[in-house]
């Protein structure tokens, strides 16, 4: 299908002009390479000396704090369900710790924030068409110091991969649609009017991460280098780990320039190769840090042409795809945008029950408006929690395990199957729990350590 068809196939389905026309830029990309294809060879790990590590930021005085909170307004990407726990709702309502969502820990790091250094720091959530009205409710009767905003990103039609058709929501219902990535943000906070409000109100830095990621604190240090340095745009990076396994990591090409590489981007052969840390050794946090006057002036220029992600599933029984972009790709259309390595303490993403079992443990506190990891005498990094269903459903999870265990010397835990604990019990060492063939009954005050336990 050619693009003055694709676009008559659109005009019945209600897409805004500016939705339809960065829609239509995307198939035009999209039409035009037919692939994601990259030169893989030509793609390297960065030089060490194009990273900066946030130990060498300078410290601002109180004074300097204060006055780079005061220039900052955070976004959070709110548009993802819970879908990978089996819950329905926007992930951000799940009840994290001491019986407080995502949304409730993000609402108090910044009311402590502001309480600490007497700014206001308003928070915009980014919320795509699944989880809108869902978060409007949740935040009716709230009261903050601060204001919020939410905003819906925009929504577009998935694409059959044989025809080049946007399906037809009357014929497929709200299957046809799908939240475009969130690289979506620079268009709408343009097309929405946000970005010049905020800059109206002397907000020049907005910080920008996942609503999972519980690490994601606003920090004075980052924002203070980017004022005094004019710094236009900033993506954190932590060291790769072999469990990071679908984010995106930051790469050169053989002319140094840096480019953000996403899994869905990768030619399929080189898979393993992406996903090990032998080729590239940072990962993307999506911890993004960006300089709202700069931002003005790029898009004054034109579309922001990131990088296309061209998504393939399978939908209503047919194969389709989704063109996407990552926010993280902005990396690309300033210079002098930097890659700073921060420490582990700021990525704490909560992606599944096995994540959230070890936030809601006694490895985890929530004090001074962040989750801060508490290693004990003998561990200073995390167990390794695998397991398969049911655990991997939040209210199967809930009902197997009443009771977080004391994991404060555990290794590694496999479980699987009908696997119950009926209390407070504690794990060391390796623990693997396996009921597939009877039932895995574990009674209060029970001390697992190095154990197997398999019937």
């Amino acid at each position: 299908m050619d693009l003055s068809k694709f676009k008559t196939a659109l005009k019945p389905f209600g897409l805004s002009d500016e939705a339809q026309s960065e829609f239509l830029q995307l198939f035009t990309r999209f039409k035009q390479s037919r692939t994601n294809s990259i030169e893989w060879d030509d793609l390297r790990s960065p030089d060490p000396s194009r990273l900066v590590s946030y130990g060498s930021l300078t410290a601002p005085d109180d004074t300097q704090a204060t006055d780079a909170l005061s220039r900052l307004a955070v976004c959070k990407l709110n548009g993802g369900l819970g879908t990978s726990m089996g819950c329905a709702g926007p992930k951000s309502s799940i009840v994290v710790k001491n019986g407080r969502s995502f949304l409730d820990l993000i609402l108090l790091q910044l009311e402590h924030i502001g309480k600490i250094r007497n700014v206001n720091i308003p928070l915009l959530l980014m919320n795509s068409f699944h989880t809108h009205r869902e978060t409007l409710k949740l935040l009716e009767g709230r009261k903050t110091s601060f204001p919020i905003e939410c905003f819906q990103q925009n929504r577009f039609l998935r694409i059959d991969k044989d025809t080049d058709q946007p399906l037809d929501p009357n014929l497929v219902g709200e299957d046809a649609w799908y939240p475009p990535g969130h690289g979506d943000i620079y268009t709408c906070l343009k097309s929405q009017g946000l970005m010049d409000r905020l800059l109206s109100e002397g907000k020049e830095i907005l910080f920008v991460s996942n609503a999972d990621n519980l690490g994601a604190v606003s920090d004075p240090r980052i924002a203070h280098t980017m004022l005094e340095n004019d710094i236009p745009f900033v993506m954190e990076m932590t060291p790769k780990t072999p469990a990071d396994i679908k984010g995106g990591t930051l790469c050169e090409d053989l002319e140094g320039t840096l480019h953000l590489l996403e899994l869905a981007q990768v030619p399929p052969e080189h898979v393993d190769e992406f996903c090990s840390t032998r080729k590239f050794t940072v990962f993307n946090t999506n911890n993004i840090w960006i300089n709202l006057r700069h931002l003005k002036k790029r898009m004054e220029q034109g579309p922001m042409n990131l990088n296309l992600i061209v998504n393939e599933k399978q939908v209503v029984g047919r194969p389709i795809i989704q063109l996407e972009t990552a926010i993280g790709a902005g990396l690309e259309s300033f210079a002098g945008a930097k890659g700073l390595v921060v420490g582990r303490d700021r990525f704490l993403p909560v992606k599944n029950t096995s994540d959230l079992m070890l936030i809601q443990s006694g490895l985890f506190v929530f004090e001074s408006g962040r989750m801060i990891h508490r290693p004990t005498h003998n561990q200073k990094i995390l167990p390794l929690v695998a397991w398969k269903a049911p655990f991997t459903h939040l209210e199967e999870f809930q009902k197997r395990i009443p009771v977080i265990p004391d994991m404060r010397e555990l290794e590694s835990l496999v479980m699987e199957g009908d696997v119950t604990f009926e209390g407070e019990v504690s794990l060391k060492g390796r623990v693997v729990l396996i009921g597939n063939d009877k039932p895995v009954r574990i009674p209060p005050g029970t001390c697992l350590e190095n154990r197997e336990i398999i019937q």
